[in-house]
C-alpha cells in the first residue's frame, strides 16, 4: 500500500477486511465517496476468502483521501436485504502510512 496522487489530492490505499462466521457477502458503506457516502448500492464490495479455521474473511481496498477521518459500518447483503452491524459507526483518521483495517462482524 502506497499513497498517492489523484485529481491533485494524496490519497492512501486502504484494505478492509472483515470476518464473519457465515458466508453471506460483506460490504463498507460510509462516509466517504469511496465508500459510496451511505448509498449501499454504491458501497466497496469486499471479496470472501475461506478461513481454515472456519468462516470467511472479506477483504477489499479502496483509495481515501488522506488527513480525513472517515467514518464506516460492514453491511451483510442478502440479495436486497442489508444486515448492517450493530454498534457505533466505525471511525478511523487516514494517514500516510500503510493500512489495513482488520475486524470481526459485531452481530
Amino acid at each position: 500500500m502506497e499513497s498517492s496522487v489523484t485529481g491533485g489530492g494524496r490519497k492512501q490505499k486502504i484494505v478492509f477486511k472483515c470476518a464473519t462466521a457465515d458466508a453471506a457477502p460483506v460490504v463498507v458503506v460510509g462516509d466517504a465517496p469511496e465508500l459510496g457516502a451511505w448509498d449501499l448500492s454504491a458501497a466497496l464490495v469486499l471479496i470472501s476468502q475461506p478461513c481454515s479455521q472456519g468462516g470467511f474473511d472479506w477483504i477489499g481496498q479502496a483509495e481515501l483521501s488522506l488527513g480525513h477521518t472517515i467514518e464506516y459500518k460492514f453491511v451483510k447483503m442478502n440479495g436486497q436485504n442489508a444486515r448492517w452491524e450493530s454498534g457505533n459507526n466505525r471511525r478511523f483518521t487516514v494517514i500516510p502510512v500503510l493500512h489495513a483495517l482488520d475486524a470481526d462482524f459485531r452481530e
